[in-house]
């Protein structure tokens, strides 16, 4: 008897996504796909589109041209506030958080938007705080924390109730080396024990190389490599374009 075949489908395929604002071009042909429970790095230059690709696959910008599927749906006409429910989630170059509330409530407000049925959100918002170690900031607000503890806030507001998808605009930016490592580890623990597939904007390919398994390059508007990081680093295309020199490439 024949083992029973196995179809998987991307967690994310975004097919030739174009965005043009009047006559400027912020993203050309771009395409990619990210295997569930993948951990992906996107990296570029400013200017290269990393944020305006965001901004489309999260839902808050319409592509001018391009089709994105999410597990196999295709979402490119979905509203933001769905992808969120049906767990694609994000977070921004600036931490937003609710300044008046303290960081279990700030959590617990998301949570209660998507938690799935059968879930007690204030389970949910105990597991958040233990696995980014914001147990002792729970009761605290935003404006009493460290930058390092208001982006754990605002990753673990992302996730909270339903996540699949988890898309982090620089989140390890401004932060010192000690406190980078430290939430890396926190969110390759929360791949492994949620099963959410990332994908990490960041400008440290040192940072990034610690974290991921595979690089995607943005430059130009456009994809000009995608590889390990070992790969990417010696790239000539790369290198040109966004590296410098290939004594930089892991710097």
């Amino acid at each position: 008897m024949n083992a029973p075949v196995i179809v998987t489908v991307p967690a994310l395929e975004v097919n030739g996504i174009c965005r043009n604002f009047g006559g400027v071009v912020a993203l050309r042909d771009v395409s990619f796909a990210v295997r569930a429970g993948e951990v992906v790095g996107l990296i570029g230059p400013n200017g290269a589109g990393k944020s305006t690709l965001f901004e489309i696959v999260s839902g808050n910008l319409a592509p001018t041209a391009g089709r994105i599927s999410y597990f196999g749906a295709d979402c490119t006409a979905m509203p933001s506030h769905l992808r969120r429910r049906s767990g694609m989630c994000r977070t921004f170059q600036k931490v937003r958080l609710f300044d008046s509330m303290t960081v279990a409530e700030n959590i617990r407000v998301a949570a209660s938007q998507c938690v799935p049925p059968g879930r007690d959100v204030r389970d949910e918002v105990a597991a958040i705080l233990a696995q980014l170690r914001l147990e002792p900031q729970a009761q605290r607000r935003p404006a009493e924390l460290t930058l390092a503890d208001r982006k754990r806030v605002e990753i673990g507001r992302a996730i909270a109730g339903h996540c699949r998808l988890l898309m982090l605009d620089e989140s390890l930016s401004g932060l010192t080396h000690e406190e980078a490592e430290h939430l890396i580890s926190e969110i390759l623990a929360l791949n492994r024990a949620r099963g959410i597939t990332v994908i990490v904007v960041e400008h440290v390919l040192s940072v990034l190389a610690a974290m991921v398994k595979r690089l995607i390059v943005l430059h130009n508007a456009t994809v000009v490599a995608d590889g390990t990081p070992t790969q990417i680093a010696h790239d000539p295309v790369v290198i040109e374009a966004y590296l410098g020199t290939k004594q930089r490439a892991l710097k």
